[in-house]
């Protein structure tokens, strides 16, 4: 399992370091915090989908985990890239993740995938600490539903 990890962790670096450096700002979010805003080329794009899509695969619940949160934020920036592959592989988490944290992030995954325009913008959204994104994500999700139900 750690070996897996390891290479898992080495594809995604080498995935990155082939394609090139993409373009990078610094922005500041409402909590102090920064967030790296890569500005990404087609080429590095679809490497780092593929990828991440290999990820989803892992036996490392964080490593699925960060692979999923990684897609949706891809999703979220360009909300035109053509990734039915990888939604097709969330929709499968969704009904047979491992564990029922897998499964309610890829849902949540899902949601980003379906209205990425909802999810734009913000304090946290971008954040690179999944755990961190995807409660974002929720609330995000929770109070534009909700708030759909009352006009």
């Amino acid at each position: 399992m750690k070996t897996y990890t390891i290479v898992a962790a080495g594809l995604l670096l080498a995935s990155v370091s082939a394609s090139g450096q993409p373009n990078q700002k610094a922005v500041l979010h409402g909590t102090g915090s920064y967030a790296v805003t890569p500005a990404y080329n087609e080429a590095y794009v679809q490497k780092a989908v593929k990828t991440y899509a290999t990820l989803l695969n892992s036996d490392n619940d964080g490593v699925v985990a960060s692979a999923i949160a990684h897609l949706a934020l891809i999703k979220i920036d360009m909300p035109d890239v053509e990734l039915d592959g990888v939604r097709a592989k969330i929709a499968d988490l969704v009904e047979s993740g491992r564990t029922p944290a897998i499964r309610y992030k890829a849902y949540l995954a899902s949601i980003v995938f379906q209205t990425p325009e909802m999810f734009r913008g913000g304090s946290k959204v971008g954040s690179t600490v999944s755990d961190t994104f995807f409660r974002e994500i929720a609330s995000r999700a929770q109070t534009s539903l909700l708030g759909q139900n009352l006009r």
